[in-house]
């Protein structure tokens, strides 16, 4: 298990993202008021979720989405989006 870095990647969401082309099935690391987010595409909805496992802090965006599931590629922890809040999908 390596270290988990607390630099900040990606996109800043409180700036705004062009999500638009985040492809069905697509993970994108940002991060927004000092904290990692990954927003993930599922059909046509879009799910945020803290990118930090917390199990053993696992980068969440290296993982696997399956169905509606994420899987942390260090232990395989399950985060479930279907429990967590949609976004709205701006045109």
């Amino acid at each position: 298990m390596a270290e988990t870095s607390t630099e900040l990647k990606g996109p800043d969401f409180e700036q705004g993202c062009e999500i638009a082309k985040l492809a069905q099935g697509e993970m994108l690391l940002g991060h927004a008021f000092g904290e990692a987010i990954l927003v993930a595409s599922r059909g046509d909805d879009l799910f945020a979720i803290g990118a930090t496992c917390t199990h053993y802090g696992g980068p969440l965006a290296e993982g696997l989405m399956v169905d509606c599931t994420v899987r942390c590629p260090w232990h395989h922890a399950r985060f479930d989006l279907l429990r967590v809040r949609r976004l709205p999908r701006l045109p």
